[in-house]
Order: C-alpha cells, then sequence, then structure tokens
C-alpha cells in the first residue's frame, strides 16, 4: 500500500468519525424490464456509516419560448434545488458480492425524519470512497 493511499484512508476514516450515519442498503431487482423493482434475495443488505448531505443545485430550464422561427429555446428560470448524495467508504464493499447497483434502496435508521432515497448512480471518489447521487421516495415536503 502506498503512503498516500494509507493517507487517503486515513482521512476517510476520520470523515466517518466526524461525520457520519448509520445507512441500510436493500438491494433490489427488476424481473423485467417495465416490472416493479423487488427485494434482491441473492445479495445481503449492506450496512454501515455513510456521510450524508443534500447538496445546493442550480439549473436553467428551457422554456420552449421562441422569438422568431429559428431561434433556439430561451433559458427563462432558474431552478435551485437540493440533490441528496451519500458519500460511503469502500470499507463497506470489500466482498465481490457487495456492490451497489442503480435501484437500490437506502435508509437511515438513526434519522426517521429522512424518507427512503434510491440509488440513481455511483461514482468513485478517489481510491477509499464511493459517491451515490440519490432519488427521493415518496412526496416531497
Amino acid at each position: 500500500m502506498s503512503p498516500f493511499e494509507r493517507l487517503d484512508r486515513i482521512a476517510s476514516r476520520r470523515v466517518d468519525r466526524v461525520n457520519a450515519i448509520r445507512f441500510i442498503i436493500t438491494p433490489m431487482v427488476r424481473e423485467s424490464v417495465n416490472a416493479r423493482r423487488l427485494a434482491d434475495t441473492d445479495r445481503d443488505p449492506i450496512e454501515g456509516k455513510c456521510v450524508f448531505e443534500f447538496i445546493s443545485k442550480e439549473v436553467g430550464v428551457e422554456m420552449g419560448v421562441r422569438k422568431t422561427y429559428r431561434e433556439a429555446n430561451d433559458l427563462r428560470a432558474l431552478l435551485m434545488g437540493r440533490e441528496p448524495v451519500v458519500s460511503i467508504d469502500r470499507i463497506y464493499l470489500e466482498d465481490d458480492e457487495d456492490e451497489i447497483f442503480q435501484g437500490d434502496i437506502i435508509s437511515f435508521p438513526d434519522k426517521p425524519e429522512l424518507p427512503r432515497f434510491q440509488i440513481m448512480d455511483t461514482q468513485r471518489d478517489g481510491l477509499s470512497r464511493m459517491v451515490c447521487r440519490l432519488n427521493m421516495i415518496g412526496s416531497q415536503v
């Protein structure tokens, strides 16, 4: 293990010690293309600690208003929202069977005020962490 990898692991564990909340990832599977997702009994749930945050995000929305025939749509409105994201240390994903897939469900048992989320995508964050973008399940308040 290189010195950089060792420092990355130390920093990741320190971040979890200060900011982390407990999570449970429930593996989901889809039987057919248009079917509803069901719990995947072939994979075990993944439990651990992660850093959860809502990142502020600002996007322009094309409104479809055209001034003349050949002009493009205008960016008329800026929407501000929050994008839920979790950062998970890869120590919880050490086994080959432990992998996070799009559509899996993540919940936070110690924070009952937080809803369940569906994992939209995962990306590596450095050497020792995974970042997952989330989509809220149910109504948004």
